[in-house]
């Protein structure tokens, strides 16, 4: 990082002045480095260690040929015209630029910007993980204030991110599109509207609204969980907006209800798919006008809560199916829905994580027993109440710090824990490393396994805890052998080929050109089968049905022409 005395650095890479002219005249407290026309002067400046904090990147560059990425251009020039091939490469010669920053400075956070109106980047920007994107106005005062509020936001989540805090940093991984989640979430916490959090069962959801949206809502009041998968039908108004005594049998007291208790607080509603329709429309009530009436109460009370829902089903889908009021849906605020990533999609992050996960299983009271009685046979000065933990796999280790525990993976332990699906995700994560933390420190208090590694004059490294290659496979084995699905009718296992596409491998001049010509036949397929409702296939795709436009600016990318898709649509379709 470059930023000294609180002053960051800045990289524009702009063929022109334009963007540099704008930023040292509105935002003078940042620190320019003299700008890159192209990308070999993008990677020289990084190159010579200017320590850069942000890049902008603009998209269009009037640049020579021999300027413009990619530098072998044979290729291209054999399918169209050189003119045509030339004007392409210049409209959207910043997104290459990103392409190359992202394969080689991952966590370098960029900015990119156009004031070209017609040049759709919205897609790209964040296929290639973008930390923002803006159109600018040709409005110097409008535009100066939009890039401070993205730069501020980009620099304040960067120097904050390399220390989460210590509740919420098993979630937060070091990779760009985790940080951009973190940012993002932080910002829905302290705005009122509620907040949706989709994503599979164990990826965190009821911890994230605890110890991260609650702490970043800035709200006095307590934080207030309910799972309404575990309430029955018939008390789930009771139990949401109270009841008074009498009000059904049973009811032999007044009994206030969690929305009471959340007043001036966060209520966290799990499994919002689990909600009985009439209750829905009291739940509305709440969203629209702040009020509710306790079951069996003819008095309407009044409450300030936010509101923080986790579903791992569709919540559109049941909107379309009727078991989910639309009103009620739309109150939730879809449109800014966040939808958390499995373990299996957290590669990047898999080793901190691991990091993370090991501390927490420590400090469970079976295991810090084990571990008091480790450090006292062997002197180490470790914190039991949180201690310091590394991960170390193959046989580089690293420095000894007897105050730092070393939990030491064989690389085919470590790649198999990789590669391995996690269908229950971080909960299955942490109770697979609870045992297995278990069975090695047990081992090695009973003194049954093999000593530590030793160092290269021969003293041993205590400090080190191997994990044996057995017990890794052995706890694996049963979680692999998960139940078989059910075979359809055909024979095939159910949901085997929900996904799946016939595609027709022609043989192109470049690998590009076969995967371009696969993801056409793919989107062909979906769109067809969700007879042109793009909302779905984009829901199919990416989880989102509100991407709709993502998909049809890919579609428009790829030379694939809906008008004409359309036209091969049945009768009701396509509407």
């Amino acid at each position: 990082m470059g930023h000294t005395n609180g002053v960051s650095s800045i990289l524009i890479v702009d063929d022109e002045d334009k963007y540099l002219d704008l930023c040292r005249r509105f935002l003078p407290e940042h620190r320019y480095l003299p700008p890159a026309r192209n990308f070999r002067e993008v990677e020289r400046t990084l190159a010579e260690g200017a320590g850069v904090d942000l890049v902008l990147l603009d998209v269009r560059f009037d640049l020579p040929e021999a300027d413009l990425l990619p530098e072998d251009k044979s290729a291209l020039f054999e399918r169209e015209p050189r003119a045509r091939v030339l004007e392409r490469l210049r409209r959207s010669q910043g997104l290459l630029i990103l392409d190359r920053l992202r394969a080689r400075y991952p966590d370098l956070p960029v900015i990119v910007l156009t004031s070209q109106q017609d040049l759709p980047i919205e897609a790209d920007a964040e296929r290639l993980e973008a930390e923002a994107y803006t159109y600018l106005l040709d409005d110097e005062y409008l535009d100066a204030r939009s890039l401070r509020l993205q730069i501020e936001s980009i620099l304040a989540a960067t120097r904050a991110g390399g220390a989460p805090a210590a509740e919420d940093a098993f979630y937060w991984g070091p990779s760009t599109a985790m940080q951009a989640l973190r940012r993002r979430l932080s910002i829905l916490a302290r705005g009122r509207l509620p907040i949706i959090l989709q994503g599979e069962t164990g990826t965190g959801k009821s911890l994230l609204a605890r110890s991260f949206i609650h702490r970043n809502a800035h709200r006095d009041g307590p934080f207030v969980t309910v799972d309404l998968s575990t309430i029955p039908p018939d008390l789930m108004a009771a139990h949401l907006f109270g009841v008074v005594k009498g009000a059904y049998t049973g009811a032999t007291e007044t009994r206030p209800g969690v929305l009471d208790r959340a007043d001036g607080g966060v209520l966290f509603l799990d499994e919002i798919g689990n909600l009985g329709t009439e209750v829905q429309k009291q739940l509305l009530l709440v969203l629209q006008e702040g009020k509710f009436r306790p079951v069996g109460s003819v008095e309407e009370r009044r409450v300030d809560v936010k509101l923080v829902v986790a579903t791992n089903r569709n919540l559109a889908d049941l909107v379309a199916e009727g078991a989910f009021r639309e009103d009620l849906y739309m109150r939730l605020n879809p449109a800014t829905a966040v939808t958390l990533p499995s373990l299996r999609a957290r590669g990047d992050d898999f080793h901190e994580l691991l990091g993370v996960f090991l501390r927490r299983v420590l400090a469970d009271p079976y295991n810090r027993d084990l571990l008091e009685q480790y450090a006292r046979r062997h002197d180490l000065p470790l914190d039991l109440a949180d201690p310091a933990v590394e991960v170390a796999v193959g046989r580089r280790l690293p420095r000894a710090r007897r105050s730092v525990l070393t939990f030491l993976f064989h690389r085919q332990s470590y790649d198999a824990l990789v590669r391995f699906s996690w269908p229950g995700n971080f909960r299955q994560l942490e109770m697979f490393l609870s045992n297995l933390v278990t069975l090695t420190l047990v081992d090695l208090v009973e003194g049954t396994v093999e000593p530590s590694p030793a160092t290269a004059r021969g003293r041993a490294r205590t400090d080190v805890v191997p994990v044996q290659p057995r017990v890794v496979r052995d706890l694996l084995r049963p979680m692999r052998a998960g139940p078989r699905p059910a075979p359809s009718q055909d024979g095939r296992a159910a949901g085997q080929d929900r996904h799946a596409v016939p595609v027709r491998i022609v043989p192109g001049r470049t690998l590009h050109d076969v995967a371009a010509a696969v993801e056409r036949q793919y989107l062909e397929h979906l769109y067809l089968r969700h007879g042109g409702r793009l909302a779905d296939v984009a829901d199919t795709l990416l989880g989102d049905r509100t991407a709709a436009r993502k998909v049809q600016l890919r579609m428009n990318q790829l030379g694939m022409r809906l008008r004409d898709l359309k036209r091969r649509l049945p009768a009701e379709g396509g509407r």
